[in-house]
């Protein structure tokens, strides 16, 4: 049996960044990794391994520790918390974080975690009543132990890591003579590659807190370790732009600002980040938007228009947006018209059109037939209608939990070609069908990466879609098959 390991270490959050620690975007850079965790990772446990903080000592330190105790708590795996030497003592740490026991058992593996104290050059020394304790967890207990620490311990001379345990050899005695597995730990921020000696393996994570943001999965099967290391930054030579991303006059937003999203991007490995705010919460006040009254009559109609547009091109100017990074999201009304005015289109670089509504849900129960019938009708007047971009293909169908009729997979991408518009891949409370978009690949239909983000951890997310690609055969270079509508 496999057992799947994820491992996060060292974020360092802080105020204000310091050299390459940036822990002043810490809870935004765990948050992206937790919904790495959950969604795609799925592992059967997370180890976070310390230096959660950069100064104990500072004001604001255990209101930082509450402010990622809240994210970890999304964690859906159980999970092991330790301090690290960044942190505060054990016993204010745990007023925060749930202190483990001798143990954690999952999926019949045992994680011994250790709060070992510091020696001079950031190294460390196990006890010797935690010696025995290593032993203690082996008493009856015939399955693979796991060695949990915040300061890498290995066989001396096998790393260039420079910090271990003043007494490793003890330690690593220890392990053999009770047949643990593997040894992971923190601390060393550019992380440790598996070492192995005999039976047992180690292994430290890199730091969450330091360019490109990395964290590790492990894979513990038989007498192996695999080491995944993720890394939450894109690389920078693909060259990605993200074409969807949300500003705070989207209803649904949660922390996101142009200037904000901008430079998080940045970070991200992006080339760029491109706006395109919802036409609908731009025109309508959220009773309207939400009450969905202006779909009938589309932008010519009578429903109560805000015409907060002013703001999001304001918004744009003051965070010195480049004009080619202006776009909108653009409602489908009924009719198959896209939901924005033309003095605002011509304001903007590209449309993305987007199905969020149809008729056919008005009625109860909805008949996924006469769904089928007009999400391929009103997506024919949408592409003709001048958009670049078609957002979310089949999103409408997740929402109304009705499966994905998979014979408008072929039209759609014929229609889409037909007429030079792109397909979005787009994860944003969405599955993209794979098979959609392989039949688009074929088809030489545009593909563009979007996150629809509503929260800054989304902004440049792109590992699944990366992933999407693959799966759909797709082996070259992203840049031969994405299309930039900012260029034409």
């Amino acid at each position: 049996m496999t057992v799947k390991i994820a491992v996060l270490s060292d974020a360092h959050m802080a105020q204000e960044a310091a050299g390459n620690r940036r822990g002043d975007i810490a809870p935004i850079l765990l948050l992206r990794a937790v919904n790495r965790l959950n969604r795609w990772v799925q592992p059967d446990v997370t180890l976070i391994l310390g230096d959660l903080i950069n100064d104990p000592q500072a004001a604001e330190a255990e209101a930082y520790l509450r402010e990622l105790r809240v994210i970890v708590d999304r964690i859906q795996s159980p999970t092991l918390v330790i301090p690290g030497n960044h942190d505060m003592e054990a016993d204010r740490f745990y007023r925060i974080f749930d202190r483990p026991g001798d143990w954690l058992e999952v999926a019949g593996v045992r994680f011994v975690p250790f709060l070992d104290p510091e020696e001079p050059g950031w190294n460390a020394r196990r006890e010797g009543r935690d010696l025995d304790r290593m032993a203690a967890a082996r008493v009856g207990f015939a399955g693979p132990l796991v060695s949990v620490q915040h300061v890498p311990v290995f066989p001396p001379g096998r790393s260039e890591c420079p910090y271990n345990y003043v007494n490793a050899e003890a330690v690593i005695e220890a392990m053999a003579a009770n047949s643990y597995r593997l040894a992971v730990s923190g601390h060393f921020h550019p992380g440790m590659e598996v070492v192995r000696q005999g039976e047992m393996s180690f292994v430290a994570g890199p730091a969450l807190c330091e360019a490109p943001f990395r964290f590790d999965e492990l894979e513990l099967a038989d007498d192996q370790v695999r080491l995944t290391r993720h890394s939450l930054a894109m690389p920078a030579e693909l060259g990605l732009v993200d074409l969807h991303v949300h500003t705070h006059l989207a209803y649904c937003n949660e922390n996101m600002t142009v200037r904000a999203a901008t430079a998080f991007g940045r970070e991200m490995g992006l080339a760029e980040v491109a706006f395109a705010e919802h036409t609908s919460h731009l025109y309508y006040d959220r009773e309207v938007y939400s009450s969905g009254a202006f779909l009938d009559a589309g932008v010519d109609g009578d429903a109560k228009q805000t015409l907060r547009v002013k703001e999001y091109f304001a918004a744009l100017e003051e965070a010195d947006c480049p004009q080619r990074n202006w776009g909108l999201e653009a409602d489908c009304d009924f009719r198959g018209r896209p939901v924005v005015r033309e003095e605002d289109r011509s304001r903007v670089n590209f449309i993305i059109g987007a199905v969020h509504r149809l008729p056919a849900q008005r009625v109860t129960p909805v008949s996924e037939e006469r769904m089928a019938q007009e999400f391929l009708s009103t997506c024919e007047r949408l592409v003709r209608s001048g958009i670049q971009v078609l957002a979310h293909p089949f999103r409408v169908f997740r929402r109304t939990r009705i499966g994905t009729p998979r014979e408008l997979f072929r039209p759609l991408a014929r229609m889409l070609r037909e007429h030079g518009v792109a397909a979005e891949i787009n994860y944003h409370t969405n599955e993209p069908p794979a098979e959609f978009f392989r039949l688009c690949l074929e088809d030489g239909v545009r593909i563009t990466f979007g996150n629809d983000a509503h929260n800054l951890y989304e902004v440049g997310e792109f590992w699944p879609h990366l992933r999407l690609l693959e799966e759909c055969g797709f082996s070259g270079r992203a840049e031969q098959v994405l299309f930039d509508p900012r260029r034409g």
